[in-house]
């Protein structure tokens, strides 16, 4: 059932592509008449849901006019997505549908072709199982070569300009990692999602670096484990304070911003305002370890090759109580183990 959805789906918009898809910026071979502007996502738009950013560019680069035209069309290819066939599906279908917006640019950023070619690669054999191919509307020799601003493929660096490093600078901070774009429902995500988590965690944080284009989060001994290796914290018997030494990686995190924690920095003085509650309160310690980020994060993670990487990060913005009274509501939780 599930191979003939996907099939008609699929089959429905290649079939319609030559005669729904208008000219698009004149740059990759298309052309319109409609002035380019930066609107919000709409919550309608599911292909895109959870991509890190909520502006896009309309017209898109498939020359749709209209947000409704966008989601409509985009809505088609939420099958292929489902198919796993290369982990930047999402990033380089978005990348058309739903162009990020940058202010100090007059029109929306395209995909480099270098991503165009790692989808296609990974996805043709999908598609050419269900007899499609890789439609003309994603021609990749369209899209630019990466000399100059484009979207990337996942962990490819390549040389830029200087300008084209200013604006990938500006791209950066308009993407929101993964783990990090819960927004308001951050809490409610995290309850969810948390017998699913092998490893969860209340943190501080000791220190956050950068290294080969993650970030490493190395909690304080302060810190306490909920769940670990898919079980209750007492499978953690013998790290007890030693969580200062264990490090969790937000994967590209050197190329994605997340609220919660980048704001931390220009929380410090908060922070230690409320280590000086902790300390006048007679609450074990006080102080501020290596000073980072002060308050707490919730935070559940997974291993990956031999490293913990975090899926979900929230940043507690409310008080004390209202935290212990949520982490006993997710310890309340019966889960089965992992």
């Amino acid at each position: 059932m599930l191979l003939s959805v996907f099939s008609f789906i699929l089959l429905s918009v290649l079939s319609r592509a030559s005669d729904t898809v208008a000219p698009v910026p004149q740059s990759l071979g298309y052309s319109s008449s409609v002035r380019s502007v930066c609107k919000p996502m709409p919550s309608t738009l599911t292909l895109c849901h959870g991509i890190g950013y909520r502006q896009m560019r309309i017209p898109n680069l498939l020359g749709h006019d209209t947000l409704k035209e966008a989601q409509q069309q985009s809505a088609a290819w939420l099958p292929l997505i489902s198919k796993l066939c290369h982990r930047d599906t999402k990033k380089f279908l978005c990348s058309l549908f739903a162009p990020v917006c940058l202010p100090e640019l007059s029109g929306p950023v395209s995909p480099c072709r270098s991503l165009c070619e790692a989808v296609r690669d990974g996805c043709v054999p999908v598609m050419s199982a269900f007899g499609f191919p890789w439609p003309e509307m994603f021609n990749c020799s369209r899209f630019p070569r990466g000399t100059g601003l484009c979207i990337a493929a996942t962990g490819e660096h390549e040389g830029r300009t200087a300008e084209d490093i200013r604006h990938e600078e500006a791209l950066k901070g308009s993407v929101i990692c993964d783990a990090c774009s819960l927004a308001a429902e951050g809490e409610a995500d995290i309850q969810e999602n948390f017998c699913n988590s092998p490893y969860a965690f209340k943190m501080r944080l000791g220190s956050v670096s950068t290294v080969g284009g993650d970030r490493q989060l190395v909690p304080t001994a302060r810190s306490r484990i909920l769940r670990w290796a898919g079980g209750g914290a007492e499978r953690a018997e013998g790290i007890g304070g030693a969580m200062a030494h264990s490090a969790l990686w937000l994967q590209e995190g050197g190329t994605c911003t997340c609220p919660g924690l980048d704001s931390a920095e220009t929380n410090k003085g908060r922070a230690l305002e409320e280590d000086q509650v902790d300390k006048r309160q007679g609450k074990e310690g006080g102080k501020q370890e290596n000073g980072t980020s002060g308050g707490w994060f919730l935070a559940l993670a997974q291993a990956e090759e031999g490293r913990l990487v975090l899926t979900r990060l929230v940043r507690w913005s409310r008080g004390d109580k209202e935290l212990k009274k949520f982490i006993r509501v997710l310890l309340k939780q019966t889960c089965p183990e992992l």
